[in-house]
Parts: structure tokens; C-alpha cells; sequence
């Protein structure tokens, strides 16, 4: 069986594992521009991979999980 991993899992593995960056430098080293990295930052955070500090071009990043996770999904009444 093989495991597809999606692209905003991918992208938050490119971010640096428990060091501080800014936004700005994340989208550069995932080459994407910086409206998606704040996307895919807002995923992460949802999904308790990274942590943020700061708030608008001061905004940094910190990835705290050392692999892709998803946040368990709610049950459907």
C-alpha cells in the first residue's frame, strides 16, 4: 500500500523543525508566494503542527511536529 501525502503536508515539512522563521522566509523555502504560505500556515496550526508568534509582516513560524499530522475528525451526528 502506498501513502500519498498531500501538498500542504508537504509544504509544512520544507519549514525548519522547532526553529523561528518569518513568514516571508517560509514561502521562500517552500517557493510558494506568501498569501499560500499564510494558508498553508493556518492549516499547520490547525493541525498542531506549527506554532506562530508575532502578528502581519512580523508574523513567524515554527514547525513543532516532526512529521505530517492530521487533527482526529469530529464524529457525524
Amino acid at each position: 500500500m502506498t501513502t500519498s501525502i498531500s501538498t500542504t503536508d508537504r509544504t509544512l515539512m520544507l519549514l525548519p523543525f522547532e526553529e523561528w522563521i518569518s513568514i516571508s522566509a517560509a514561502a521562500q523555502r517552500a517557493d510558494i508566494d506568501e498569501d499560500a504560505a499564510a494558508s498553508v500556515v493556518r492549516a499547520g496550526r490547525r493541525r498542531g503542527v506549527l506554532r506562530t508568534r508575532g502578528k502581519g509582516p512580523a508574523q513567524q513560524v515554527r514547525r513543532i511536529y516532526p512529521a505530517p499530522r492530521r487533527a482526529p475528525a469530529t464524529p457525524k451526528r
